[in-house]
């Protein structure tokens, strides 16, 4: 079965999207579609990305679209049956949406790595004031990480996922970077699942090609 995705082609949910596709074994396509366009519109009713389309279904939001793909096609393996680690799993993906993922993404990678790449200055003194307040979010991640192997607990789940491609992004700036160097739980974390066939199945090209990120 393949998953028909609309989103940017650099965009850290898509990537959650296609990590989770690959790690259950389902064929994907995604269809570069702009975050706020008119074209989104016929495929999320608030213009948003990503949407899917898989089983004569259609979908939009992250979670819901790696949820069913985990249940239908990978015997739930990312989604944890013990309560408190289905918790976890959602309290951590939560924590990557509403908190992680925003400053991240709006105050270091658009910044830094995408605004070059449209002819613009980076915004020095937005990335500044933003740091520590970066590394106080990745801090938290690493404290997790001290008292578990991963998000969840003792087993990959879609919050480790979710968190992952967020956290790559930011190691694509020097400031991300250099954080990470203070953080050796999440470093050592990171590695881990970066080693996992379905991430490199889905890595990003280098950052001078970027052409935007959502």
């Amino acid at each position: 079965m393949k998953l028909a995705l609309y989103g940017p082609q650099i965009s850290t949910f898509v990537r959650c999207c296609t990590t989770v596709a690959q790690e259950a074994g389902v064929s994907w396509q995604l269809h570069p579609t702009g975050t706020g366009t008119k074209e989104s519109a016929a495929h999320h009713p608030f213009l948003r990305t990503p949407a899917a389309y898989i089983d004569d279904l259609h979908f939009y939001e992250t979670l819901a679209i790696t949820s069913y793909i985990d249940s239908q096609y990978n015997q739930r393996r990312l989604q944890p049956m013990a309560p408190e680690a289905g918790a976890r799993c959602l309290q951590w993906v939560n924590i990557m949406s509403n908190y992680v993922f925003p400053i991240i993404e709006e105050r270091l990678v658009l910044p830094r790595l995408v605004a070059p790449l449209m002819g613009r200055q980076p915004d020095e003194k937005l990335i500044a004031e933003a740091l520590p307040n970066i590394a106080y979010h990745m801090q938290v991640v690493d404290q997790r990480l001290l008292e578990a192997p991963f998000l969840a607990g003792t087993e990959v789940s879609l919050a480790d996922i979710f968190m992952y491609c967020v956290i790559e992004s930011a190691a694509m700036t020097p400031e991300g970077a250099d954080i990470l160097t203070h953080l050796p739980a999440l470093s050592a974390w990171k590695q881990v699942i970066e080693a996992r066939p379905a991430v490199q199945a889905t890595k990003w090209p280098d950052p001078s090609e970027l052409g935007g990120a959502s």
